[in-house]
């Protein structure tokens, strides 16, 4: 067979495997296992891919003195690298909610170790090629550490970095989270590590006010809406005791975490001027005023033709 027989009979093996099209299976087939971090393909491909390919022997590399075997593998003509069969079943598993057709890219590859993709964007997971196992990544872009949690599903540095109107929705929904696992116990919703974790984020971005507010509200309940909810004036006490707690709690970690912030910069990083005495929540804690704080990302405006549009509507 010439060696363009051999490619296209190899093109054609990947194209029936992963159900893509000639060009793109042609493109897979081509490319060297390095070539492969940047690919886009979905979840679905990877699928057709574990359910069709036969096992491949690797040689893990491990001495004689390691009695334990890899596990089951096969050769991915998608990440241009043995992937286990389990590794694969287990990052459906993650995805069942998006769905087999969500985008999947590659990030990074060492093989026969692991590899890195994202997903639509957003979810980021390690593949483990050792063993059957994934596991989610910290959302930020080649970050390598774990995620504070499934609703905070960043690493406790990158946090700090999300827009204050991301850290605001993020309470809210850790807030609702952590008040539907705790009933009706007020008790339960106090002293969670997470609440602690988002306020620290909320300091380095000036945003304490807004998100200890939108978080209390959520994990508690509403000051206007207490008695509403418990009838008896025992139960509503004990809510509003709860609440006051937690708050005395959360100022107490958002005013040493200024303060460590502050410490650690040496003093403000836009005017280079020593902090003075005195917390301002409002402000980013790496700043010494509102004057010094950077403008927040510019918001695109209204799309030129509804704007034509309304005039005319205004107009008539």
């Amino acid at each position: 067979m010439t060696r363009d027989k051999k490619r296209k009979a190899a093109v054609r093996e990947t194209q029936k495997a992963t159900g893509l099209r000639y060009t793109k299976a042609a493109r897979l087939t081509s490319k060297p296992a390095g070539d492969r971090i940047g690919q886009s393909f979905t979840l679905q491909e990877l699928l057709s891919e574990c359910a069709t390919f036969p096992p491949a022997a690797v040689d893990w590399g491990w001495g004689p003195e390691y009695k334990c075997q890899g596990p089951d593998v096969f050769q991915s003509k998608l990440l241009g690298a043995a992937i286990p069969f389990g590794t694969v079943l287990e990052l459906a598993g993650e995805l069942s909610r998006e769905g087999r057709g969500t985008p999947l890219h590659l990030e990074a590859l060492s093989p026969l170790e692991s590899a890195v993709v994202s997903s639509g964007g957003q979810r980021r997971f390690k593949l483990i090629i050792t063993q059957d196992s994934v596991y989610e990544l910290c959302r930020q872009a080649r970050c390598s550490y774990h995620p504070e949690n499934e609703l905070i599903p960043w690493c406790r540095d990158h946090l700090a970095e999300c827009d204050p109107g991301v850290l605001v929705e993020t309470a809210r929904d850790w807030g609702y989270a952590q008040s539907e696992d705790a009933g009706r116990d007020p008790e339960s919703r106090e002293g969670s590590e997470g609440a602690a974790v988002l306020v620290r984020a909320a300091v380095a971005q000036g945003a304490y006010p807004r998100v200890v507010s939108v978080l209390l509200d959520a994990c508690f309940e509403p000051d206007d809406m207490i008695d509403e909810v418990f009838w008896d004036p025992k139960d509503a006490l004990a809510m509003r005791q709860a609440i006051d707690r937690e708050q005395l709690r959360l100022g107490r970690i958002a005013e040493a975490e200024y303060r460590r912030i502050q410490k650690e910069a040496g003093a403000c990083v836009a005017c280079e001027k020593e902090f003075r005495y005195g917390i301002d929540m409002d402000v980013p804690a790496r700043y010494c005023s509102p004057g010094c704080t950077p403008p927040p990302p510019a918001v695109a405006g209204p799309d030129p033709w509804w704007a034509a549009s309304d005039s005319d509507a205004d107009s008539d």
